[in-house]
């Protein structure tokens, strides 16, 4: 999978591994292209809740993170 451009739907989940278990399942809007993490050796994508009435979502995830990416309507 390729990183999903910005404006396109994700639905993403973080992993606790020390669980081995998800601990967040969320949706969120690609909010701008992949950067650098500044602490790791691997990328991020910027991402936005889907609006106000929306569930809270992480400020990035990376690209193991994402289960799906839908375009916007009208694409």
């Amino acid at each position: 999978m390729d990183w999903p451009p910005p404006g396109w739907v994700i639905t993403f989940g973080m992993f606790d591994l020390q669980r081995g278990r998800a601990r967040f399942i969320g949706i969120g809007i690609v909010d701008g292209h992949p950067e650098p993490h500044p602490h790791l050796n691997q990328y991020r994508l910027p991402v936005r809740p889907l609006g106000p009435e929306h569930r809270p979502v992480p400020d990035w995830v990376a690209l193991s993170d994402i289960i799906d990416a839908v375009p916007p309507p009208g694409w």
